[in-house]
């Protein structure tokens, strides 16, 4: 297993990964990658809304050998009409 290193760019910080994971193959260098999005997303949606979040993979010789970003947005689509949550019949949810 190899080495690699997933470094996480935001708009306003860029956080360098000092310790690194082991990954078997290429497959888990992306799952790695779009895990750590998906937590550091999660932890703190509000703060990625309308901006991207990337990681860069290093490897051990500490070239970039992949990239991973994803971009959080949110819209309301009804502006002219009050909030409500649909009941079970519209969203299609069996009661």
């Amino acid at each position: 297993m190899a080495r690699y290193f997933f470094d996480v760019h935001d708009s306003q910080v860029t956080t360098l990964d000092e310790y690194g994971a082991e990954c078997v193959d290429r497959g888990a260098v992306s799952d790695e990658a779009l895990r750590v999005l998906c937590e550091i997303a999660g932890d703190w949606p509000q703060r990625h809304l309308h901006r991207g979040l990337r990681v860069t993979v290093r490897d051990g010789s500490g070239h970039i050998v992949h990239a991973a970003a994803i971009h959080l947005s949110a819209q309301w689509l009804d502006e002219d009409r009050p909030a409500t949550a649909p009941s079970p019949q519209t969203a299609g949810i069996a009661a």
